[in-house]
């Protein structure tokens, strides 16, 4: 039986439907949903067409979105600054910071400064460490969106076996907590892991999170598996022309899944979903939903 596909973009659809309602719900409550993020200006107008972007994406399930455009040359005090400012102003209920930070900027400092009632991408330490704990958090959006792909094909998690490939601390480290979460029993790897086929053929879900295009093989998944690419990376096809692939070589890979993600069209829409759901949950708290 053919694999069944993760269509992240369908997904997401469906839950900026449940994230319009939400917001809707707390303005009826006589509260703000509002996200700010900070941009330091580049000179790369891509950066800023992403902004923008992101901005009209918020304003279609009801999200005010304040973008702040700092200059070129912005020091460590101008951004942190900005972000202690929007900390303490009420209708702001959702921070983000815009990558890449100049250069000598060390992203750590400042991200550790945005209120983590307010952290939308979950990147302050305290909501990694409430990751950990089990508490209630705001929790990093891509290691959020692959556990709620996992639940989308309603397979039982309990005592399943996974298998993280990539340990990154917002995203490989996040998901593998998450996953516990769901009482699995996790195996996290990473690239350079020996005997790494292995490891993921033992894996009930395999996520790939490494960067590395098309790691995964279709000797490393063993059949049945559901499959989780988050890699993105840019490559040089046959015809020289660049295009977008994930760590999972995708057409040798399917035939052996029961659920498959692709990249584009997986994780990367859902990421955005759930930073919006994110947003949603961050204004619910601040009136008490």
């Amino acid at each position: 039986m053919p694999a069944q596909i993760i269509d992240g973009n369908a997904l997401a659809s469906k839950y900026r439907s449940l994230i319009s309602q939400r917001a809707a719900d707390v303005r009826a409550k006589g509260g703000s949903v509002r996200l700010d993020a900070v941009l330091v200006d580049s000179g790369d107008s891509a950066a800023k067409v992403y902004a923008d972007n992101q901005g009209k994406t918020c304003r279609e399930v009801g999200i005010d979105y304040h973008l702040h455009l700092l200059p070129a040359g912005s020091v460590y005090d101008d951004i942190a600054g900005r972000v202690l400012l929007l900390n303490t102003e009420d209708k702001v209920s959702a921070i983000m910071l815009h990558m890449p930070l100049p250069e000598g900027v060390d992203a750590y400092r400042v991200q550790r400064l945005i209120a983590p009632e307010k952290d939308v991408e979950g990147v302050n330490p305290a909501n990694i460490g409430n990751v950990v704990y089990g508490r209630s958090s705001l929790a990093p959006c891509t290691a959020l969106a692959v556990i709620k792909m996992v639940e989308h094909t309603q397979l039982p998690m309990r005592g399943k076996t996974a298998v993280v490939v990539g340990a990154s601390d917002v995203v490989g480290k996040p998901i593998a907590v998450l996953l516990m979460r769901q009482d699995c029993t996790v195996i996290s790897c990473n690239k350079w892991t020996e005997n790494l086929p292995e490891l993921t053929s033992r894996g009930d879900v395999v996520v790939a999170a490494a960067g590395v295009p098309g790691l995964l093989k279709p000797e490393m998944v063993k059949q049945g598996a559901v499959v989780i690419d988050v890699g993105v990376n840019r490559v040089t096809g046959p015809d020289g022309k660049k295009k977008t692939v994930g760590d999972v070589a995708y057409d040798q890979v399917a035939p052996r899944c029961s659920w498959i993600s692709p990249v584009p069209g997986g994780v990367g829409p859902m990421t955005v979903a759930m930073l919006l759901l994110n947003v949603v949950q961050a204004a619910e708290r601040r009136v008490g939903g």
